[in-house]
């Protein structure tokens, strides 16, 4: 149902009187009955008899408590065990920590707590546990939280979220809560020695609980404090009073219809017996899969945060990463903590570990992340685009920006790791950036040299092309394809594509650590020449930037000659001629297409029956093999112009002939060779 359309034509729900509050005899027995059947702790028992509407009705449906008949939800990993029953609003409390404002926090790696505004006062709250460690099946949480203060602020920030993005105050007031919300005995552990406090919480937000306490301007985080039983069972009497009198105003009546919600408590876990799966992921796995459909879907952003803490959780379960390094890629530890534990502060790096993180080709990791997804969702095929959504979504929580520019950047920054970052080896190791960058060079004039800079040129440069993808993407130096209307881009190449282009090149790599180095100094990311030196405006004002569409220019793709120079240098004389010859080979591209579809009257290519007269195709196929020629001869000039022996990293004795030392000294020979040969064997078929 969508909120905004709460039918002014549909009648009103009928409003009854409400059932006093039970005894504390009644409630005791509940209690008891729940710490028998399910091994719940006193105080999560208490606050399940304590929020019920009536104990009695639950306690017979729970039946024997050997065998007790409650309801079976199978979810991944096991079966829930639940009650339906009806509940006081007044004694459950929505989730401080609703799964919709995950991609809006401001997480402690990307602002210390307190030192901006109001959105960062506190660290976020974290992830529930179990509160049995040694029983994790049993259906409790626990919550850590620094003090009430922190538990207020929480609660206020997802209410004010909540409302604003899934309002349901209108439908609810109108006709109360109709489906039932999902309920779990969690206790909040106070870090400032505050004593624990236990109550139900919902487990899947929830935008009803919220929009029910605000119309019933109730404090949702006093909830868990109040036990306060004789001013709760007065204020039902005063309004069953009123309701005897015939009061129908609209306070009365929305409080009539809300102090009650219906409600499926969860009070036990059964998981497989060849299974590990606790409580915590089980509940999980029932809110994700509720949320697929409406209410409203929690969409993109929301579900791979969610993803991404599970598959930190599945992953520290299973010893692969520490509860360090948990807390660091989950970006809930700040850059001081992050430096005590020797691990960098730098978001640039903690973004390559993420990435490596989620590319790596040990199956141990492969495993614990397909465990984690499908744990909460359907999906059986673990992607490579999953793969780089849920890196996103953990590397921008370094990110402190307005929650409509993170998206855009996550919908940006997920196009940024490419193929090769799957494919090829690589390690996101604790070099410096001119460290990185002279190892890249090296790789690249390398593979320059071999003739394989096609190929992959090493793994320091696709480290580089992965470090310098955060500055780049998150300064909106590179974005993704931004759609036909108004696109003035070049080409509609992914991040990925372009970084891997320019990681293979000496000028690319010089350009990628250009973007690092001025990210690192805090300054616009500024564009460099092909010996890596900083480009001035063709005025002489100032320094050239970068951009977007700068970045598809110098790097087009393969087969594709750099844009147009506006100067007049011999370099840029050179360049633009380049970019002609590159211009003519694609008009000659598609004009040979295009003859290739004209069809005669039997529907073939006409040319394949009228065929070309030779004094065309002989004059074309010298000119061709003349231009073929010269290009082996430029390619060789080239490999020898930049491959490694070029290189200034690289001792050379200064008598050293470079034209003996190079590999590729008889390449156009050979080439020479071959293509007299062909020529030959060409005229000698004209000829027959």
């Amino acid at each position: 149902m969508n909120p905004e359309n709460t039918d002014g034509h549909v009648l009103p729900r009928p409003v009854e009187r409400l059932p006093e509050y039970a005894h504390a005899k009644a409630r005791q027995t509940l209690s008891e009955k729940l710490i028998e059947a399910f091994g719940l702790s006193e105080a999560s028992a208490a606050s399940i008899a304590a929020a019920v509407v009536d104990p009695s009705e639950v306690r017979k449906s729970i039946g024997e408590p050997t065998d007790p008949d409650v309801e079976r939800i199978a979810v991944p990993g096991g079966t829930l065990l639940g009650v339906r029953t009806s509940v006081w609003a007044r004694r459950t409390m929505p989730d401080p920590r609703n799964p919709r404002t995950l991609p809006s926090r401001r997480h402690p790696f990307a602002i210390d707590p307190g030192s901006g505004g109001e959105d960062s006062k506190f660290r976020p709250v974290p992830e529930p546990r179990s509160l049995d460690q040694n029983h994790p099946e049993k259906a409790e949480l626990a919550v850590d939280i620094e003090s009430r203060h922190q538990l207020i602020w929480a609660s206020q920030q997802a209410a004010a979220f909540v409302l604003a993005e899934n309002d349901w105050r209108a439908s609810i007031a109108s006709q109360g809560v109709m489906e039932a919300v999902w309920l779990v005995p969690t206790t909040y552990l106070h870090a400032d020695g505050s004593a624990p406090a236990t109550t139900l919480t919902t487990v899947e937000g929830s935008s009803r609980a919220t929009a029910v306490h605000n119309l019933l301007r109730i404090h949702s985080a006093d909830v868990p404090y109040d036990d306060n039983d004789a001013r709760f069972r007065a204020h039902i009497r005063k309004l069953n009073d009123a309701f005897e009198r015939g009061e129908r105003d609209k306070e009365t009546v929305v409080a009539l219809r809300c102090e009650r919600i219906p409600a499926l408590i969860l009070l036990g876990f059964r998981p497989h017996a060849s299974g590990s799966t606790g409580f915590p992921t089980a509940v999980k796995s029932l809110v994700a899969l509720r949320h697929v459909d409406p209410p409203k879907p929690w969409g993109e952003g929301p579900e791979n945060e969610s993803l991404a803490d599970e598959v930190l959780d599945e992953l520290h379960r299973r010893d692969l990463i520490s509860s360090t390094q948990r807390d660091y890629f989950a970006g809930s530890c700040t850059r001081s903590e992050a430096a005590a534990a020797h691990l960098p502060t730098d978001p640039v790096l903690r973004a390559a570990q993420i990435v490596q993180l989620f590319t790596n080709d040990d199956e141990r990791f492969d495993e614990a992340i397909r465990v984690a997804v499908t744990s909460q969702s359907t999906r059986k095929r673990i992607t490579t685009k999953m793969m780089n959504e849920l890196a996103t979504a953990l590397i921008l929580r370094a990110v402190a920006d307005e929650p409509a520019k993170v998206d855009q950047i996550r919908r940006y920054l997920r196009h940024a790791f490419g193929k090769p970052t799957h494919r090829a080896k690589w390690e996101a190791t604790g070099r410096t950036s001119d460290q990185l960058i002279q190892a890249a060079l090296s790789e690249v004039r390398e593979a320059i040299e071999t003739g394989t800079s096609g190929e992959e040129p090493g793994p320091s440069s696709l480290e580089l092309a992965v470090r310098a993808s955060y500055p780049l993407v998150v300064s909106g130096r590179l974005n993704a394809d931004r759609g036909s209307s108004g696109n003035a881009q070049p080409d509609r190449r992914t991040p990925g594509e372009i970084l891997d282009t320019m990681r293979r090149s000496i000028y690319g790599v010089h350009q990628l650590g250009r973007a690092l180095l001025d990210f690192e100094t805090n300054r616009a990311l500024r564009a460099v020449n092909e010996s890596g030196e900083v480009k001035i405006q063709s005025d002489g004002s100032s320094e050239q930037t970068i951009s977007d569409i700068y970045l598809r220019n110098e790097f087009p793709p393969p087969g594709k000659a750099k844009a147009a120079r506006p100067g007049d240098t011999p370099t840029d004389r050179y360049d633009n001629a380049l970019s002609a010859l590159s211009r003519a080979f694609d008009a000659v591209d598609q004009a040979f297409a295009d003859l290739t579809k004209v069809l005669g009257d039997d529907s073939q290519p006409l040319v394949e029956a009228r065929g070309v007269e030779p004094r065309l195709t002989e004059a074309w196929r010298d000119l061709l093999r003349r231009i073929d020629e010269e290009m082996v001869i430029w390619a060789r000039t080239f490999r020898r112009a930049y491959g490694t022996k070029a290189s200034p990293l690289v001792d050379r004795d200064e008598d050293e002939e470079v034209e003996d030392s190079d590999p590729y000294a008889d390449v156009g020979d050979d080439a020479e060779d071959e293509l007299e040969r062909q020529e030959t064997s060409s005229k000698t078929d004209v000829a027959g």
